[in-house]
């Protein structure tokens, strides 16, 4: 594989699809922004959703519609305005090491003092920073059995920081989180926006979120990639035999994919084939497969794995 083949899949890596349920949740990341700017108090969301729904990519999305992290000339020194701030909570969690590294990805490598001293340098470069929304993602650490002791007050804290800076959060996490607003009312007030997101459901309509999604990827891979005439993700012998190896998962998906246009490539080709897909789906441990060899499975078979599982 040269270097331009290399490119073209990172390239092809990167570029996200804004499906409707998608784009539905980011634009009630854009509205918890908004209401929290016109009310002036710091109303929050929370984003759930199973590993491969697509979190982390949204909230990245997100932070970078704010634009790039930039310095500015104040009377006391040069700062770097952060317009949006994202990292993900630590594990083991407790209030200092949350504190700790707040202070260390808001570029202060000053991460000394006791908590006391650490929460208040977090208020005080989130507030120099001029952050207008903190994205904190792995947030169902903190609803693991061994938080059980850490957690009340790691809430507390966060809790103290949204009312100090009057910053709104972004809170990302896998579906434990929801067990978090339930126990803490105190924080549930302060996340209205729950975005639930979840796995495309299998549907050969033209607008539902599986059919955009593939129909997307599948132009990119025809104008940026210049394949040839070949197989596309949207006919039938791919689409459902994808579904059947992930189950809608947006990792998946991506993955074999990928694996798929890897061995095209490797057999200098630039047509697509279903073998493709079938070679890049035995090198992958796909967890949530509903068949053996999906893209061995005949396509009567596959509908009916797909109907027994709605």
């Amino acid at each position: 594989m040269n270097n331009t083949d290399t490119q073209w899949l990172r390239d092809f890596s990167q570029q996200l699809v804004l499906f409707p349920s998608y784009l539905h949740a980011y634009t009630m990341l854009q509205k918890s922004v908004e209401t929290a700017r016109q009310r002036g108090v710091p109303t929050s969301a929370m984003v759930v959703g199973p590993s491969g729904s697509g979190k982390s990519t949204l909230l990245q999305l997100f932070r970078d519609s704010f634009g790039s992290p930039y310095e500015l000339i104040e009377p006391n020194g040069i700062i770097t305005v952060r317009p949006a701030f994202y990292c993900s909570v630590p594990s083991p969690v407790t209030v200092k090491s949350f504190a700790k590294t707040l202070v260390r990805e808001l570029g202060c490598s000053d991460t000394r003092g006791d908590t006391v001293e650490l929460s208040y340098r977090v208020m005080a470069l989130l507030k120099t920073c001029q952050v207008a929304v903190c994205e904190l993602d792995e947030f169902h650490h903190l609803a693991r059995p061994e938080a059980d002791k850490a957690r009340g007050t790691v809430i507390d804290w966060l809790i103290t920081m949204m009312n100090e800076t009057m910053t709104p959060f972004v809170l990302a996490g896998t579906p434990e989180c929801k067990f978090l607003l339930n126990q803490r009312p105190a924080l549930a007030r302060r996340f209205p926006f729950l975005i639930d997101l979840q796995y495309p459901v299998f549907s050969e309509d033209r607008e539902s979120d599986y059919m955009v999604l593939l129909n997307s990827l599948d132009e990119q891979l025809y104008t940026r990639g210049s394949l040839r005439s070949g197989a596309h993700l949207t006919d039938s012998d791919i689409a459902v035999r994808l579904y059947i190896a992930t189950s809608g998962s947006l990792e998946y998906i991506r993955l074999i994919i990928h694996g798929a246009i890897q061995n095209m490539l490797a057999h200098q080709r630039l047509t697509l084939e279903l073998n493709d897909f079938n070679q890049a789906s035995r090198l992958i441990d796909l967890k949530l497969c509903m068949n053996s060899d999906p893209f061995d499975l005949d396509l009567s078979s596959a509908y009916d794995k797909i109907d027994c599982k709605r």
